[in-house]
């Protein structure tokens, strides 16, 4: 949702690594794009939510969306406007966006091999790239129970 604002991935200026990784997972998240209509920015911090259960499935992210859409009768005219001028908005032409890819920037799904255990002592760490750069990652095959990403329909 955020790339339809931008016209560019989230985090696309930064490598896709452990670092980011808990950086989202400490809260993070891509500033919302100025003159995103509310009700779009609303949903799509609904989708941020840290909490899995918490956010709006895909099938209801598009009835809404389909509702904004197709039953433009049930909104407000405010809400009209606000949506017809983010349709019509350039996408992409934001100055302070960088739109030069990452060259460690990833957008296929990836393993992150590291224990529970190793991610607890880092996002208690106050200094976790000093942690990052003193301990290697690679050969660390354990599973991570802790962050399990479910698919919920």
């Amino acid at each position: 949702m955020w790339e339809l604002t931008s016209g560019v991935p989230p985090f696309n200026n930064r490598a896709h690594d452990i670092q980011l990784s808990l950086s989202i997972c400490k809260g993070e998240r891509p500033e919302i794009i100025e003159n995103t209509p509310q009700c779009y920015a609303d949903l799509m911090e609904k989708c941020w939510n840290e909490d899995p259960l918490k956010r709006p499935s895909s099938k209801e992210v598009l009835k809404i969306i389909e509702k904004w859409i197709f039953h433009s009768y049930e909104v407000s005219e405010e809400l009209k406007s606000n949506i017809m001028e983010f349709i019509n908005a350039p996408i992409g032409q934001h100055n302070n966006l960088v739109t030069e890819s990452h060259p460690q920037a990833c957008y296929t799904s990836r393993l992150l091999d590291f224990t529970s255990k190793k991610l607890n002592e880092i996002l208690e760490s106050e200094d976790s790239q000093a942690y990052h750069a003193s301990y290697s990652f690679s050969g660390i095959t354990e599973g991570l129970n802790d962050c399990t990403i479910k698919d919920y329909e």
